[in-house]
């Protein structure tokens, strides 16, 4: 067996097999044999990796100049298997992509990858852990910059939707060091408007608009029309969450007329999905309605759990504020599913929370009570150190269940959970949510007139 190309701690039997470029069934036994001479070691099921003096004296091997025939075979051996490893990150990248695979228009086109389908794949990406940010350093250093800019693109939504977002910046940043050495030329692009998808992710919105805004600049001169509405697209984003929605607008408009043209379902989703979302900021509800109907339509062709789970919770929220309980409650339902499926723990507890309160306003206080301690216990799995929102949506999530609490009649435990949300220590950064904690003491207590260092 070649030394791991890749030089990763560890590797899976998918791995050695397209490696080896051997069936799994026959890497396996490869595998094994090397278990019982001791030469490899399994640490878990399912894993192995190189004894470090076995480890030592491949790379010695393999970094040592071909002088002869034989040893010339060896590093074209070599390169095949480095080549068929980057290809299976990369197709299993592709895969669990929003876009779907064959939303790259560059690259190599989708491969027989050993994946039953995304959820597949995406479970491989889960247990190769944190060494995934790893494979795209290890690719640009191999000298393979356009397998290193493609990694670092598909892997993009799965790190995001596992809230690995520094790990996500820093497979983007040394790709885009690498990116004027790759051929694709479409990746200096690319690659700066998934850092800009990144900073909106984390709230760093000026910072987003300023990488859609150079990367736009230079789709248009290089008249790279898909880039294009991707960079307009999250211009859009920055500016709706920045306030300025009517800035938005045109960007929302330019997207989906580029993205019909290109006939790309994802994108006109997007395009729609936003729009939508700027109608219903507005006040223009049968214009939002219709603009998520349009992105549904497109979601579901493009068949993406997370985009058709966003597009419904959107649509969701324009029937709560119309008091149509049922069909909100009926969208968010199917919305909470698709983002279990998907794996999305951020956006599995942001639906919770919204279906909690749907259920409140059909009258269901018991269910709405359980589906926000469901939320909680969806918030409490992030990581309070790489997730900006943590704070702010555990605030959010706590109002939510003291209102459904005041709606059931038990006070006491509505007001823990308003005095919980203002202890929350980034409370103070969170105006809105702050308030809404103060508003709900104030309705409790406001009869008997209410202590103001008990909420200071």
């Amino acid at each position: 067996m070649p030394e791991d190309p890749l030089q990763v701690s560890e590797f899976d039997l998918l791995l050695a097999a397209a490696m080896l470029d051997r069936p799994s069934r026959e890497a396996e036994r490869t595998l094994e044999s090397l278990v019982d001479t001791s030469l490899l070691q399994q640490p878990r099921p399912g894993r192995y990796r190189l004894h470090d003096l076995v480890r030592a004296h491949a790379r010695r091997l393999a970094e040592a100049a071909p002088a002869a025939p034989a040893e010339a075979a060896e590093a074209a051996e070599a390169a095949a298997a480095r080549t068929a490893a980057l290809r299976l990150f990369l197709d299993a990248g592709r895969i669990t992509s929003d876009w779907g695979p064959r939303g790259f228009p560059t690259g190599p086109r989708p491969a027989e990858a050993p994946f039953a389908g995304w959820k597949d794949a995406e479970a491989w990406l889960d247990a190769a852990g944190a060494e995934l940010a790893d494979v795209v350093g290890h690719a640009a250093a191999l000298g393979e910059a356009d397998y290193a800019c493609w990694i670092a693109e598909a892997m993009t939504d799965h790190f995001l939707g596992r809230g690995r977002y520094h790990e996500c910046r820093t497979a983007l940043e040394t790709a885009l060091a690498h990116a004027d050495r790759a051929g694709d030329q479409r990746m200096a692009l690319a690659l700066r408007n998934c850092l800009g998808i990144v900073d909106v992710y984390q709230g760093r919105f000026p910072q987003a608009r300023a990488w859609f805004t150079e990367a736009l600049d230079v789709s248009r001169h290089r008249a790279d029309r898909r880039e294009e509405a991707r960079a307009l697209g999250g211009l859009a984003a920055a500016e709706l969450n920045l306030g300025r929605a009517e800035q938005a607008i045109p960007h929302l408009t330019a997207v989906v007329e580029l993205s019909r043209q290109l006939a790309d379902d994802w994108l006109i989703s997007m395009g729609l999905c936003l729009l939508g979302a700027v109608h219903h900021l507005q006040g223009r509800n049968e214009e939002a309605l219709l603009a998520f109907d349009g992105a549904h339509t497109h979601a579901k062709a493009n068949g993406r759990p997370r985009m058709l789970s966003r597009v419904l919770a959107l649509a969701a929220d324009v029937h709560v504020g119309l008091g149509d309980y049922g069909e909100a409650t009926t969208l968010l339902r199917r919305a909470a599913d698709l983002v279990e499926q998907a794996g999305d723990t951020f956006l599995h507890a942001l639906t919770l929370a919204r279906l909690g309160t749907a259920e409140q306003g059909a009258g269901n206080l018991n269910d709405a009570i359980a589906l926000h301690h469901q939320a909680l216990s969806q918030h409490q799995e992030l990581d309070p150190l790489t997730e900006p929102h943590y704070d702010r949506i555990e605030m959010d999530i706590r109002c939510r269940l003291g209102r459904a609490y005041v709606a059931a009649g038990r006070v006491g435990e509505a007001r823990e959970q308003f005095r919980t949300a203002l202890d929350v220590p980034g409370a103070a950064a969170h105006p809105a949510e702050r308030e809404q904690a103060l508003a709900g003491l104030d309705g409790l207590d406001g009869r008997h007139g209410l202590d103001e260092c008990e909420v200071s």
